[in-house]
């Protein structure tokens, strides 16, 4: 199978190729970013028949992905692999959801430590090295809660160490990088700044349907899709 199209430039997805989407429930969502990309890389590039797995499980985080990565990542020996993982970890920081106890500073049991989170992407990454020739694409947190500029939203603020970890792997491993975050911070403040009421999410965390689009877009446009 081909893993990197033969035309340069443009989209980098070749023939035949098998895309695996790991990441937690806003990557499983059925009509999610994930099928937003099946669909548009199907109707851009019916011809070089790209399958597109998703292998998202809600609630997961860093740890229970990579305790899956043989089973539903390896096993589909893919040509390229995007890992959207970080949301949870530090989400699940702030609410003990079994016994109902919050933890405002997002130092909860259930949350994932920085310190974590950043050598268990790593390990991630250098395992599907170890196991496949697949290109990866990393894919930083997007937001817990759409008030992005505001520093009373702890979570948020949390979530830029996160950020900041995932772009030190992608540095350190040599991966692709695709600024979702960023795209999602962007496209909230450009929103609002029409409409006070514009969302891309339906929570503040699980994206509505224009938030997968914003989602699939940042994604897709890092592989150069629809430039050749």
């Amino acid at each position: 199978m081909s893993s990197v199209s033969a035309e340069t430039p443009g989209f980098l997805i070749g023939r035949n190729a098998t895309l695996v989407c790991l990441g937690d429930s806003i990557t499983e969502a059925h009509d999610g970013y994930v099928t937003v990309m099946r669909h548009l890389i199907t109707a851009a590039y019916p011809e070089r028949n790209i399958r597109v797995v998703n292998a998202g499980v809600s609630g997961h985080k860093a740890p229970d992905m990579l305790a899956r990565l043989e089973r539903d990542v390896i096993a589909h020996r893919p040509n390229w692999v995007t890992i959207n993982v970080g949301i949870n970890d530090v989400w699940h920081g702030f609410r003990d959801f079994a016994n109902g106890v919050d933890y405002p500073q997002g130092d909860g049991p259930d949350g994932v430590p920085l310190d974590v989170y950043e050598p268990t992407v790593a390990r991630m990454v250098d395992s599907l090295r170890e196991a496949t020739d697949a290109q990866i694409v990393l894919l930083p947190p997007t937001v817990i809660g759409e008030d992005v500029d505001n520093p009373a939203n702890v979570a948020n603020v949390k979530i830029e160490g996160y950020v900041a970890a995932m772009r030190r792997v992608a540095e350190s491993r040599n991966t692709l990088l695709a600024p979702t975050h960023e795209d999602f911070v962007q496209a909230i403040r450009a929103g609002k700044s029409v409409n006070p009421e514009f969302r891309l999410t339906t929570d503040g965390v699980h994206m509505n349907a224009v938030g997968n689009h914003v989602m699939a877009l940042s994604i897709l446009y890092t592989l150069g899709f629809g430039t050749a």
